[in-house]
């Protein structure tokens, strides 16, 4: 395991802040033309990590990041794995082949979301006073983007060319240029917007929001990209939870932790499809896939394009040198941005299909 190490910018860089089991398997498919069933990386809440094998819900690695998870990034060809230790202001970085910590960064602020580049280029992280900007080759931190109060969510557009990012205090969506560093304009959303997801087609940004106030109600905006503007809003009920896009961009999935729901809503009318009772802090949809997957806690759910549970995975109880084993709680789900790849794992039929089988 590779030692912690202190990058020597990183004093500079504060001061400008501080300024399984499977239960039930059918058969799915993927829209991508090179079939591909990718790795799903589970993030617990203490910091414990899972790479879960899609085809068949068998947990291939696990890893322990030792601190509190806040936010998770994949790099495009799924070769490491950057989860955000929030509350110790770290960024580690884990080899999803081997389950090793490979490098971990400390900034000395806390931390709370991740995005990365879909050129994986960059990886940018939020923190209370700004965005840090870290190259993902040499694993540094290059600038600090000065954002609007309190920044959450971030989203980064498929032509790499633009961040957004969800300033809470401020109740806007900065537009950040991604080759100045700069965020260059705002768009007024309203309340405490916390997720952003763009649609595949980049021409959709969504925004979870909540107003302040005794059931904190909740709002999913839509922002359509080419104009900056703010084009519906839904509320949606209370709370505001992470949200993911369908490739197609039909459907948009937004979880209401608050609720214990997952609302399902029809992207063109910006109206509410469905409401699933499945509890879950996060949604996650792998690009060219037609799966939902759904963080709930010592599981996996998965749901295919009815809505309809297609399977659950039975996440592994944390066995890393302990010598009590911890419970694993699923927080978080992420994939590679972008398009799948070859490095994916490949289903086991040329229709794309594949049947579950059971996992410990």
């Amino acid at each position: 395991m590779a030692k912690p190490r202190l990058v020597a910018a990183v004093i500079a860089l504060s001061a400008a802040f501080a300024a399984t089991g499977v239960h039930q398997g059918h058969e799915y498919t993927t829209t991508s033309s090179a079939s591909v069933a990718p790795l799903a990386y589970v993030v617990g809440k203490t910091g414990l990590v899972q790479v879960v094998d899609t085809r068949n819900g068998a947990v291939l690695v696990q890893a322990d990041t030792g601190g509190r998870a806040t936010g998770v990034a994949v790099s495009p060809d799924g070769r490491r794995l950057y989860v955000i230790n929030g509350w110790t202001g770290a960024i580690t970085v884990v080899d999803p082949a081997s389950g090793e910590i490979v490098d971990r960064l400390f900034t000395q602020v806390q931390l709370s979301h991740a995005a990365m580049r879909p050129d994986g280029q960059r990886l940018y992280v939020s923190a209370s006073g700004g965005i840090a900007v870290v190259n993902p080759e040499n694993f540094q931190m290059v600038a600090v983007i000065k954002a609007g109060g309190q920044p959450q969510g971030l989203a980064v557009h498929p032509d790499n060319k633009i961040l957004y990012v969800a300033n809470s205090q401020d109740g806007t969506v900065g537009l950040v240029d991604t080759a100045t560093a700069f965020q260059t304009s705002t768009v007024q959303v309203g309340g405490l917007p916390q997720h952003l997801a763009i649609s595949p087609d980049g021409k959709r940004l969504y925004v979870s929001g909540m107003r302040l106030g005794e059931k904190t109600p909740g709002t999913l905006s839509v922002i359509d990209t080419a104009t900056n503007q703010v084009v519906g809003t839904l509320e949606a009920g209370r709370g505001a939870g992470s949200i993911a896009v369908t490739p197609d961009g039909a459907t948009v999935y937004l979880t209401l932790p608050k609720e214990r729901s997952v609302v399902v809503v029809d992207a063109a009318t910006m109206t509410v499809r469905e409401r699933l009772r499945i509890d879950s802090p996060s949604v996650a949809i792998a690009p060219g896939d037609t799966r939902v997957f759904l963080a709930t806690g010592t599981t996996t759910t998965v749901l295919d394009s009815t809505n309809a549970v297609l399977t659950t995975y039975r996440m592994k109880t944390g066995e890393l040198q302990e010598a009590r084993p911890r419970q694993f709680d699923a927080a978080m789900i992420a994939f590679p941005p972008g398009q799948p790849t070859a490095t994916g794992l490949r289903t086991s039929s040329s229709n794309g299909s594949s049947r579950s089988a059971g996992s410990s």
